[in-house]
């Protein structure tokens, strides 16, 4: 966990101005500035298009199915989706990288301006002077610009991207910063696994998803582990909502489970205003929306609620313009201590390449916040443009869930 600890928050201010607050130490600084141009919110929009055209998500390694309107209209429709159309294009040209830069640059350069940036740059040195990483924390109370992918910050005065890099893990946030969750050092770690295999879903054919790759994938990463001793594998036999409910309550053999980890659609209602993943419907083989209350609901329950989660399902950090109406967020607020979730659609080929890589740098004895600044590192240097997709909720600092603090 790192030590030095930059939060940042952005609060609505009215229609055209928002308020930035930068915290350091006992330091605080706070500037009002315009916010995003409606154009560049915008032009956001077709981002999901044009990362699916990288080309790590288009290789051999596991075929990329096109993505059907019907498809789309069955996950909550698509024109609501946050993502870069403009950029399409020139993405698919092989020039994500350009475009993913210019993005990141912009939205640094929104957030780091005037006094903000010299406390950031503050901050910066004294970490490279004592060599250690510092932690910046985004919270954002603005509905307008929560669903912006920060993900993409670009320092360009350092040439990096801030949440790729050991030195500065990226965490966002939710509530305030006053409460702290430690996260459980039990051992064995418990590990439940959900894959939704669902084909249909309100009569629309679903994109089928690599799942027993990926069961693979992560069974793999976690193998040396998986002893009984410091590490449980197990895996819900049905991807149906009951069951999810009833194994949650029970836990393992009356432990609860550390980690849950889901593989499946995901998706956001536009009317509803919420988050849902897809399960199997009771009596049949096609999909239900299991909407982000109820999940939350069955994920926290007392004595019960895990320490992370990851959704590996498309759209599962989205929330369009509505503070808490992603998957990711309603988790946290219901006090979930961590929750990855992706903000765009992802490729199979991404979604095995990050539980694999994920997995492996976490069993690696690191905290969260670590392990996903590796794992996008490395997916970026894979030429995934999709490594910008992983959003990292957390309550508190602590990430470090599979660190044993009992001692010798």
């Amino acid at each position: 966990m790192a030590k030095v600890v930059f939060n940042l928050t952005i609060e609505d201010c009215g229609e055209d101005h928002c308020r930035i607050v930068a915290e350091y130490n006992s330091s605080s600084r706070e500037i009002e500035v315009e916010k995003l141009k409606p154009s560049f919110r915008q032009n956001l929009r077709p981002l999901q298009e044009a990362i699916l055209q990288s080309p790590a998500a288009r290789s051999a390694e596991a075929a990329l199915r096109p993505r059907s309107p019907d498809a789309a209209a069955a996950n909550g429709g698509n024109e609501a989706r946050p993502a870069i159309r403009d950029a399409a294009g020139a993405l698919a040209l092989g020039s994500d990288e350009r475009i993913v830069q210019e993005i990141g640059s912009q939205l640094f350069d929104f957030i780091f301006q005037r006094k903000i940036l010299e406390l950031y740059q503050e901050c910066f040195q004294a970490a490279r002077r004592d060599d250690e990483p510092f932690l910046i924390r985004l919270r954002v109370s603005d509905p307008a610009l929560a669903y912006v992918p920060w993900e993409t910050m670009y320092d360009k005065k350092h040439r990096f991207y801030v949440t790729t890099s050991q030195s500065t893990p990226f965490t966002r946030a939710v509530d305030d910063y006053g409460e702290e969750r430690r996260m459980s050092a039990a051992r064995p770690i418990r590990v439940l696994g959900m894959a939704a295999r669902v084909k249909v879903l309100n009569g629309f054919p679903l994109d089928e998803i690599e799942v027993d790759a990926e069961q693979v994938a992560i069974k793999r990463a976690l193998n040396e582990l998986n002893d009984g001793k410091r590490l449980k594998l197990s895996w819900i036999p049905s991807a149906k909502a009951r069951d999810l409910n009833r194994r949650f309550l029970r836990g393992d053999d009356g432990k609860r489970w550390d980690l849950f980890h889901f593989i499946g659609h995901g998706g956001h209602d536009p009317d509803r205003q919420m988050g849902f993943i897809v399960v199997q419907e009771e009596g049949g083989s096609s999909g239900t929306r299991l909407y982000a209350d109820t999940l939350r609901v069955f994920l926290t329950q007392p004595g019960q609620t895990p320490s992370l989660v990851v959704l590996n399902s498309c759209s599962g950090a989205q929330s369009d313009g509505s503070l808490f109406s992603s998957t990711a967020a309603e988790l946290i607020q219901g006090g979930v201590p961590a929750v990855i979730a992706m903000q765009f659609e992802i490729s199979d080929n991404m979604g095995l390449a990050f539980a694999d890589t994920f997995y492996t740098y976490l069993a690696d004895n690191v905290s969260i916040q670590a392990a996903l600044a590796h794992t996008r590192a490395e997916l970026k240097a894979r030429h995934f443009a999709e490594w910008i997709s992983p959003v990292l909720y957390m309550r508190g600092l602590d990430g470090e869930i599979f660190v044993d603090r009992a001692g010798p």
